[in-house]
């Protein structure tokens, strides 16, 4: 059974887009098309439901796949236990982190990664949406706030804090909300999913869905961070991302009272197993001796060109 057609495979279970498989592999859809047809005929059952506009998995299809994915994972880590030392990584890696987060603190720390081991091919995408590890094959997501349920495992680099933040001239112009209510009858800032903020009930520990005015949208965090500054609108974001701002005062925090979040932080997720391989976990280990660098939390919401290099971290 060739191993390429398993990867195929693999990714046209998660993707379900021949296309978007064959662009990822630099293969053509077609060739794609047959070599999932060559591995049907070897095992002599159907994997996949096509029709002229969708490919869907059988039955079959998802009880191979779990068959699969375990094959993949384990030739992978045996190919580094014999083919890289914990000093010298090599192989790919592939890193999803929101964009201002990413701009302020993950892009100069998978820099200076890279320039210490140059043997790993690294692909950094700065994104505000959530992505899906598995299917969209990353080995990292960098995750700023709380974490919802899940089976990633999670390790958590920075503690962080939620705050409601404006700029001098907003609040001079507008007031300061003084309750989560008052939110309605303020111009907010969101990303283009969010509806609402989540946050504390004044009169208990839970917290709520608080609807928002939006009055600006973007699927940037860094231009909405740009926006608060211009004094378009309040905007919910972590005390670590803003730090700079919040130093100089560009930025103010209000319902200081009612968005002081505990649990909240910075954190590294991955799926299960995947800190195995020598990349990964060096370049975690990496990651935690970068945000625990003190001069971190005073560079926070200014640009990643002036971000301190740091050593790598020791194993």
């Amino acid at each position: 059974m060739d191993l390429q057609d398993l990867s195929i495979f693999v990714r046209v279970a998660a993707v379900q887009n021949l296309s978007a498989v064959g662009t990822e592999l630099g293969l053509t859809p077609g060739t794609i098309s047959k070599r999932i047809q060559s591995l049907e005929e070897e095992l002599e059952v159907r994997l996949f439901d096509r029709t002229t506009r969708s490919i869907r998995i059988t039955e079959e299809g998802q009880r191979f796949l779990v068959h699969a994915d375990r094959v993949l994972n384990e030739i992978e880590q045996a190919r580094a236990a014999v083919s890289q030392s914990s000093d010298n990584p090599v192989g790919k890696l592939k890193i999803a982190a929101p964009d201002l987060l990413g701009r302020t603190f993950v892009t100069p720390a998978v820099l200076t990664f890279r320039k210490l081991f140059p043997g790993v091919d690294v692909q950094l995408d700065l994104t505000d949406r959530t992505v899906n590890l598995h299917e969209e094959g990353y080995d990292i997501a960098i995750h700023a706030g709380s974490l919802a349920d899940s089976a990633l495992i999670a390790k958590k680099l920075a503690p962080d804090r939620t705050l409601v933040v404006a700029s001098p001239a907003y609040i001079s112009e507008h007031g300061a909300p003084q309750s989560a209510d008052d939110l309605q009858r303020h111009s907010c800032l969101a990303l283009s999913d969010v509806w609402t903020w989540s946050m504390p009930n004044a009169k208990s520990a839970a917290e709520e869905a608080v609807r928002l005015n939006v009055r600006f949208r973007s699927n940037s965090s860094e231009v909405l961070r740009r926006a608060a500054l211009q004094g378009i609108g309040l905007m919910q974001t972590t005390a670590r991302q803003i730090g700079c701002d919040l130093k100089s005062g560009r930025l103010v925090p209000v319902l200081s009272k009612v968005d002081d979040v505990d649990d909240i932080g910075i954190y590294a997720l991955f799926l299960n197993g995947r800190q195995e391989l020598p990349r990964l976990r060096m370049f975690l280990d990496h990651l935690a001796e970068y945000f625990r660098d003190p001069r971190l939390t005073e560079f926070a919401g200014g640009d990643a060109g002036n971000a301190p290099e740091l050593r790598a971290a020791s194993i």
